[in-house]
């Protein structure tokens, strides 16, 4: 276990590490800069959160700490530091910033946090209120992924600080292992877990 967290731990210090070290390879203003750091660590952060949920009991053994204590602060960051980013944006822009733009499409694309802030907003808020949807929360959580895959678009065409070789190299790994991480979950996975969730209820 402590191999593990030391594994965990540079794995987190050497990302953060590349994210401060292209943020100030472009010199900008503080409140761009701030806004840029907010963008990628938002992004970075859940990240951090889906990925976590791949390994729900792994988490808890290696940490010591339940799983939805660690996904939680993990969501929390991620969600504050992107509503942190179109809020300086919009601070320097106008608050057009938070108006999403669904044409033409590539216009879509290079926007696409727009949108993506309401739906991982949705998603989030999906999973705090669970107990009041409990049908239904599962599938709405989903849509984090969605937003996450916009959130990559969006500072894949117009981020500064993607510019750089390295820097799209860990972001598009990043969108990859979500995608993973969808694809086991809600598709390899799905099936077995209805069935399981069918001999509950008939046993």
């Amino acid at each position: 276990m402590k191999y593990e967290r030391e594994i965990i731990a540079s794995f987190l210090v050497v990302v953060a590490g590349l994210i401060i070290f292209f943020l100030f390879q472009d010199g900008g203003t503080a409140v761009g800069t701030v806004a840029r750091a907010a963008g990628l660590f938002g992004y970075f952060f859940i990240f951090l959160a889906i990925l976590s949920s791949e390994y729900m009991i792994r988490i808890k053994k290696i940490f010591g700490r339940p799983f939805m204590n660690i996904h939680h602060h993990l969501a929390r960051a991620g969600v504050a530091m992107i509503l942190v980013h179109p809020a300086l944006i919009a601070y320097q822009s106008g608050l057009s910033s938070f108006v999403p733009v669904f044409s033409p499409f590539m216009d879509f694309l290079r926007l696409a946090g727009r949108p993506a802030l309401y739906i991982i907003l949705i998603a989030v808020l999906a999973g705090l209120y669970r107990k009041r949807i409990p049908k239904k929360w599962k599938d709405i959580h989903a849509l984090n992924y969605l937003g996450f895959v916009l959130v990559f678009f969006h500072a894949w065409l117009i981020g500064t600080d993607l510019q750089y070789g390295l820097m799209q190299a860990v972001w598009l790994a990043m969108a990859l292992i979500v995608i993973a991480v969808f694809t086991h979950k809600h598709i390899i996975s799905a099936p077995g877990r209805k069935n399981n969730v069918r001999k509950e209820k008939n046993a």
